[in-house]
């Protein structure tokens, strides 16, 4: 076997610093417009042409997905601090918070997530899926508490967590809109 030679290397190592300078831009890019950002603005300020980043990232959603498992060390770490709390309750309500939090990054990511769980081949699926695994942990352990309706489904609350994310960036909710929608969701979901 021989080693790689020093082209092959060198040809490696571009391609990971192009992909990391993408995903930094585009998260960049995310945060400031949203995630309909130009994608072209995000190739440019990573100092590689479109075709490069449509290599790396063929779709918006395969490059949303990146910047989102970026992102989701904060996340975890949440949800361990979470998983110490006593109380079933109080630990659902903060991960329904953490969610809504982490949604609210990037202004129209509700849109794609949503999009994405009734689609089989979006890079976001299995994003979402991770989301509501977390969700049914939580819920699960209130259902078995018997503070939370069993009828309830963590996708239920995952999707109602979408919407109050939404709101928070919704031209036509008021300061306390999302606030609201929240009360509302937490005595639907409460026995």
């Amino acid at each position: 076997m021989t080693a790689p030679s020093g082209r092959a290397r060198r040809s490696r190592a571009d391609f990971e610093r192009n992909r990391s300078e993408i995903v930094t831009q585009a998260e960049r890019h995310f945060a400031e417009s949203g995630v309909g950002a130009s994608l072209e603005a995000v190739a440019r300020d990573a100092g590689v042409g479109s075709a490069t980043l449509y290599r790396h990232f063929p779709t918006r959603d395969a490059l949303l997905a990146e910047v989102l498992q970026r992102r989701t060390d904060t996340l975890e770490a949440s949800k361990a601090r979470i998983e110490q709390l006593d109380d079933p309750d109080a630990a659902l309500e903060a991960w329904l918070a953490a969610l809504e939090e982490y949604f609210g990054a990037f202004d129209g990511l509700s849109g794609p997530l949503r999009s994405a769980l009734a689609q089989e081949h979006n890079p976001l699926t299995l994003t979402c899926i991770g989301f509501i695994h977390g969700t049914d942990h939580f819920l699960r352990a209130a259902q078995q508490h018997g503070s939370a309706r069993q009828d309830v489904r963590g996708r239920d609350l995952f999707l109602a967590v979408l919407a109050t994310s939404w709101v928070r960036g919704a031209s036509l909710a008021d300061d306390e809109a999302a606030g609201r929608l929240r009360g509302l969701m937490r005595d639907g979901y409460r026995r």
